[in-house]
């Protein structure tokens, strides 16, 4: 009768050992591979959407932590639980703020993607407004030009011409000047057999007496009186506004759109923000439009006295999974919103108390269950012994929830009794009942 009583001691103890020895030599192990590149090369404020597959190639469930860095600075992190020899997809979504090459490194895994600068951000937006207004101010000034009258021009001197003093004339009379002017009779102081001419005319000696006939006007028939020449500068008029344009009123701009986070779970909010400035010289309102893919989600009314700043913030939750993109008055970017995982559930931490009973007493196996999803399931445990369903139980679990599950059998029959429970396998023993 000894026996077989050491033998009832010595396999329980093997037992224990090969669980032991199974668990010490399970060990998970993950690997990191095919890193991709959305692009390649981008422009500042637009996305690059980064992938690669976790691996867990070790022997047991494990949770791993995932760090994306870009030019050694972390980026984001994330939690990866997987079970043994399973993969999983990742994906983060990146807004490219700076120009140049950016190395992006996850965790061994290494690419690169170039961000470009355009022609709007080379320089900052108030240069931008100076420039305008001196545009604005050389086509003002070429307009005044064109529609302003330009001045008549004297007649040109004829060549050979005389003066009265026997230089040059000072102007040469046209083809259809008179030859005879309309004096009064003068004939009595000219030569005999002579005619005056046009020129001499003017200078006969004045007439003495009551008889002295009014001199004529230089201004000649057929002649255009001197006119002034007209001022270069414009007189302030309907063409001449007396203030430079773009003073005396409101000018805004905006900048820095900020997206936290750039990649959410399904349902979680994510906060858009702007800074809206008043450059001008008076006190102004302004009212900042947010769109999501095209469709405006909110408005919010800003009132900002002149040189001073606000932040414009929104909030928005998106429960349909995808990448949403948003614009703010001419800012851009995106996030991206990922599907909740389904529920899903892990058995674990098999006991069995206690592995030795008499017949009739009750054995307690219990193991505890957890809903690694992020979504609440319910889940239905079966119990066997020696193959046979023995009991079940079903249990609704919120994400990430764990409990331990009870099962209370007994047995009459002595023996061993073989358990298993969602994959757990143990076993207890029921003792004879001895009587003398």
């Amino acid at each position: 009768m000894k026996r077989p009583l050491w033998l009832l001691l010595l396999a329980p103890a093997l037992t224990i050992c090969l669980i032991i020895t199974n668990l010490v030599s399970a060990e998970a192990e993950f690997q990191v591979s095919d890193l991709k590149l959305s692009s390649q090369s981008v422009k500042v404020g637009e996305t690059v959407t980064i992938t690669a597959t976790i691996s867990n190639k070790g022997d047991e469930e494990g949770t791993y932590s995932l760090n994306l860095k870009i030019n050694d600075e972390i980026k984001e992190s994330r939690e990866i639980e997987l079970a043994a020899g399973k993969s999983q997809t990742v994906s983060f979504t990146v807004t490219a703020d700076k120009t140049g090459d950016q190395i992006v490194e996850l965790d061994g895994a290494t690419d690169f993607f170039t961000v470009q600068s355009s022609l709007g951000g080379m320089f900052p937006p108030y240069l931008w407004i100076i420039v305008g207004a001196i545009v604005g101010v050389l086509i003002l000034l070429i307009i005044v030009m064109l529609v302003m009258p330009p001045g008549k021009k004297q007649p040109k001197r004829a060549k050979g011409a005389k003066t009265m003093g026997g230089g040059k004339a000072a102007f040469s009379p046209p083809s259809s000047f008179p030859t005879t002017l309309p004096f009064p009779a003068v004939d009595q102081h000219v030569m005999p057999g002579t005619m005056p001419t046009p020129m001499q005319a003017p200078m006969q000696p004045p007439m003495q007496g009551p008889q002295q006939a009014p001199l004529p006007s230089r201004t000649q028939p057929g002649m255009q009186p001197p006119m002034h020449t007209p001022s270069p500068f414009p007189m302030p008029g309907p063409m001449a506004p007396p203030h430079p344009p773009g003073t005396g009123r409101p000018i805004f701009n905006l900048r820095n759109l900020t997206i936290t986070p750039n990649q959410v779970k399904q349902g979680d909010p994510v906060t858009i923000g702007v800074i809206v400035a008043n450059n001008g010289s008076e006190h102004g309102r302004y009212s900042v439009v947010l769109r999501i893919d095209g469709v405006v989600e909110g408005i919010t009314e800003i009132d900002l006295p002149p040189g001073t700043s606000q932040h414009a913030v929104f909030t928005v939750t998106k429960d349909v999974p995808g990448m949403y993109y948003v614009e703010v008055d001419g800012l851009a970017g995106a996030f991206t919103s990922i599907a909740l995982v389904p529920a899903n559930f892990s058995v674990t931490n098999l006991e069995i108390a206690p592995d030795r009973v008499r017949q009739g007493e009750y054995v307690t196996i219990s193991a505890v269950v957890t809903n690694t999803g992020e979504i609440t399931g319910s889940y239905s445990l079966v119990l066997k012994t020696k193959g046979v369903a023995e009991s079940i139980q079903e249990v609704t679990l919120g994400p990430g929830v764990s409990q331990r599950v009870e099962f209370n059998v007994a047995k009459d029959a002595a023996g061993f009794y073989n358990v298993e429970l969602e994959g757990l396998t143990g076993r207890f023993v029921v003792e004879m009942d001895w009587t003398g």
